[in-house]
């Protein structure tokens, strides 16, 4: 019989080889308009499957979401730090909800949309300790005809003590909730229509968005007070990559933006770096 350190072994090579396939396959695509890619780390199965949906960072840490995972890594993405595999709360397990969107870390908390999809009757925010990734017991559900297509992703704006959301489908207006108690404050109306928005960031003061749009798959900034939006780049990794969510974050290497895609063939997720 196999020995448990010669499975460890066998999977190792698995692991290194799909990641072959997978980096062999990332190549050949043009390069992004308006900004420069300055590398990319790639995660393939079970790794893909705990990183696949959302990615925030509080300067130390990257953290990652998965359907229904929390994982945090360190900056290299090199050694795993913590893991929580049943993130979705039983109370909310029971209302349907199966699928962690984006995340946003603020002050030792990260707060994660969740949804029941494909129903989308019941968006919710949950609250986790950044530290070891446990639910905190505190959940708000947010009102459902402000996300008809459920609540892709949220971003939090600590210095103004807001969180904002918006329509995943042909988004018109920003949703702006006051932090401590998730209470709708107002809504804030879009310079332009934002389609496909699947994860965004605050940075000194500016929420920028991913999106999967096309070959293109565009990032916007948005001023959140004024509803101004700006294309700011476009990243050309082909239609076929699914965008995920985004974080912003100053890098040694000059790279700020942090963006995660879903690859062609679903088995392989990758985060490419950009500045």
């Amino acid at each position: 019989m196999f020995g448990f350190s010669v499975l460890k072994k066998i999977w190792a090579a698995l692991i290194a080889a799909v990641t072959l396939l997978a980096v062999a396959a990332e190549k050949g695509a043009p390069p992004p308009e308006g900004a420069e890619l300055t590398g990319s780390d790639t995660f393939v199965l079970t790794d893909a499957l705990l990183r696949g949906q959302g990615i925030t960072t509080d300067g130390t840490y990257y953290y990652y979401s998965g359907n229904f995972f929390l994982s945090k890594s360190t900056l290299d993405n090199r050694q795993t730090a913590a893991v929580n595999r049943f993130a979705i709360p039983p109370r909310l397990l029971a209302k349907g909800c199966n699928h962690i969107g984006g995340i946003s870390w603020y002050d030792g908390k990260i707060y994660a949309a969740i949804e029941d999809g494909s129903d989308y009757m019941h968006p919710f925010i949950a609250v986790y300790d950044a530290e070891t990734l446990r639910f905190t017991g505190e959940y708000y559900e947010l009102p459902q005809s402000l996300h008809i297509d459920g609540v892709p992703w949220c971003a939090v704006d600590g210095p103004n003590g807001y969180l904002y959301t918006a329509e995943w489908s042909n988004a018109k207006a920003l949703n702006v909730f006051r932090l401590e108690d998730m209470s709708f404050v107002k809504t804030v109306p879009l310079s332009m229509t934002l389609d496909r928005i699947q994860g965004g960031n605050m940075y000194a003061g500016t929420l920028y968005l991913s999106a999967d749009l096309g070959d293109a798959k565009p990032v916007y900034a948005v001023n959140p007070a004024t509803g101004e939006c700006r294309l700011l780049f476009t990243r050309n990794v082909g239609a076929a990559t699914e965008t995920e969510s985004m974080t912003v974050w100053p890098m040694p290497d000059g790279s700020l933006f942090h963006v995660q895609d879903i690859g062609p063939d679903r088995y392989y997720v990758t985060v490419r770096h950009y500045r």
